[in-house]
């Protein structure tokens, strides 16, 4: 992935994408046809292996579609072979800590030490000719997203912002809901916790995304200076679409 989104994501410029649940590079592809500026491969919640990922970054970079990985856990070792494969970032679920933060950082950036470098990767070039130069620009271009989704997370926004490689705060709102123990996104202690992500993000210079069911929402997160969006996931597009024919034909019928 070109530096080029990652600069994009830290200026706050707004940012449209989408979730990828099914396992099928042909997603990918129709998914670049559409104009969005990113999409998120959903490890966390759905099944994908490296040999599926590995179709899904090769998909991405064809398509010239910005991809990223939500891995289920912050392991360095499966977060390294996501970015070898050429996939261009990590969206790391419950990072609730400047430890965590600084956990992910290591993982995705070179320059932090931990993680493993081979020169023979998609992501290099198969045989980066100038080993210092391509780690460099891997640094540069590869994006750190947390995804804060917890409650213990709320207390210290402060201290994750101060880690430097921080692109994006992404806020998660069924499982923040969940840790906060209330049942609905709507309820006033998840709207508090959006509050202050978005006024964290401000205070520290951070992007925030966030998670929405349909394009309406954006005009008020926007207000409040969130700038990426993740609106729904390829299953719920499908199934969306099917009922919406389904109840079309209903009536013709």
């Amino acid at each position: 992935m070109a530096d080029g989104f990652r600069a994009a994501v830290r200026c706050g410029r707004p940012l449209l994408g989408v979730f990828i649940k099914t396992a099928s590079h042909q997603v990918v592809e129709l998914i670049a046809l559409t104009g969005l500026d990113f999409a998120i491969v959903d490890a966390e919640h759905a099944p994908f292996d490296l040999a599926t990922l590995d179709r899904m970054a090769l998909a991405g970079r064809a398509g010239g579609l910005p991809l990223l990985v939500r891995p289920p856990t912050i392991e360095a070792g499966f977060i390294g072979q996501c970015l070898d494969l050429g996939l261009g970032g990590v969206v790391a679920p419950h990072i609730d800590s400047a430890e965590a933060a600084e956990a992910l950082a290591r993982a995705v950036r070179y320059d932090r030490g931990s993680r493993g470098f081979s020169p023979s990767t998609r992501a290099a070039g198969y045989g980066a000719p100038d080993a210092g130069a391509y780690r460099a620009a891997a640094d540069a271009a590869n994006s750190v997203w947390c995804q804060i989704e917890d409650a213990a997370a709320l207390d210290r926004l402060d201290a994750i912002c101060a880690v430097a490689e921080v692109d994006c705060l992404f806020v998660g709102r069924a499982d923040l809901a969940a840790s906060l123990g209330v049942d609905r996104q709507d309820d006033p202690a998840v709207v508090s916790a959006v509050e202050a992500v978005a006024a964290a993000g401000r205070r520290h210079g951070r992007s925030t995304g966030i998670f929405i069911g349909a394009p309406a929402e954006i005009p008020a997160l926007k207000a409040l200076g969130y700038s990426v969006f993740v609106c729904g996931a390829d299953q719920g597009w499908l199934k969306a679409e099917g009922l919406r024919i389904r109840r079309a034909a209903d009536a013709a019928f």
